[in-house]
């Protein structure tokens, strides 16, 4: 049997095939911030090399929307490895803060504000993490089955 040489185009269609099919399978990437939305980190050691972080969304008119916190220890009657999440603004967007301990695993834990009228703050969603751990954490914007969510970040039990 002889073969025939592919062409240059009959190997860029097959690639262009290929990756369309990649593309295809793939689960839907999140979506970035929505454009205008800029976020600050505020960052607190506690005992140890454990560190609390804040992560503030803020609109395109500079409002502060809302924000995730991970309280690493417990400090003031808030309990330790402990995330909540809180949303400032009545603009129909709620605020999701996640945790992860084990990226590739999923995520571990969450709080939200979704569905709740703002101001609102979420109950503190804790559990035992062992100290010195470092965790992954998302700041997410939310609304019905859309979420545009800030960079991953990190904070230390």
């Amino acid at each position: 049997m002889i073969r025939k040489a592919l062409s240059p185009i009959r190997l860029a269609m097959a690639a262009m095939m290929a990756m369309i099919v990649v593309v295809a399978v793939q689960a839907p990437a999140q979506a970035a911030l929505p454009s205008g939305y800029t976020v600050v980190t505020y960052t607190e050691a506690r005992d140890g090399a454990s560190y609390d972080r804040t992560v503030t969304l803020f609109d395109p008119s500079d409002t502060a929307a809302g924000s995730g916190e991970f309280q690493a220890d417990p400090y003031s009657g808030t309990p330790g490895d402990a995330l909540r999440a809180c949303d400032w603004l009545a603009d129909g967007w709620g605020i999701e803060i996640w945790l992860d301990t084990d990226p590739g695993s999923g995520w571990d834990r969450k709080a939200s504000t979704r569905g709740q009228n703002s101001p609102y703050c979420s109950p503190w969603a804790s559990g035992d993490i062992a100290e010195d751990t470092l965790i992954w954490i998302k700041v997410c914007l939310v609304k019905s089955t859309t979420e545009y969510c800030d960079q991953i970040r990190t904070a230390r039990a």
